[in-house]
């Protein structure tokens, strides 16, 4: 046996390429994409809006978390969404403070609505289930024409 190496696909992830006219777009696809795997989003309605802000250090990191952040409340608070309007992904001073959770310094902020409802077995077929969005391969830049992200998810 000689030495060497290989690569090997690992059926546990998916990466998810994202891409749009911005970034607010890149994280609206890729949300959608990370949802298509665990449902089919046309059998959800719009009938409940879910407000959610986020900050994290850089807007990679922010990526990664406006998805588990989507993840949590689909496990743990059994909702499903049909669509996600994403109003600003900018950067934000965020002050020290008593009470302040988030380190000081620069933080890049998300405001973003999830749109759709409570679960329902009935109507929503669980196709899979996504453990996190995770670090590795992590990315997002600008490219000619727009943005793009990629995020591996832990399926």
């Amino acid at each position: 046996m000689f030495a060497g190496w290989e690569l090997v696909d690992h059926t546990a992830d998916v990466m998810v390429r994202a891409f749009g006219a911005s970034r607010e777009e890149v994280f609206e696809q890729a949300a959608l994409a990370t949802v298509s795997l665990i449902y089919d989003a046309s059998a959800v309605r719009a009938a409940e809006r879910r407000a959610v802000e986020l900050g994290a250090p850089d807007q990679e990191l922010l990526l990664a978390a406006w998805l588990n952040e989507l993840l949590f409340l689909i496990e743990a608070r059994h909702l499903v969404f049909a669509r996600f309007e994403v109003e600003s992904v900018g950067e934000a001073h965020a002050p020290a403070g008593p009470g302040t959770v988030r380190p000081a310094g620069r933080q890049v902020q998300l405001c973003a609505t999830a749109v759709g409802e409570a679960y329902d077995g009935r109507r929503h077929v669980v196709r899979s289930v996504v453990k996190a969005a995770t670090l590795h391969g992590l990315s997002l830049r600008e490219v000619p024409g727009g943005w793009e992200g990629r995020v591996l998810l832990d399926v």
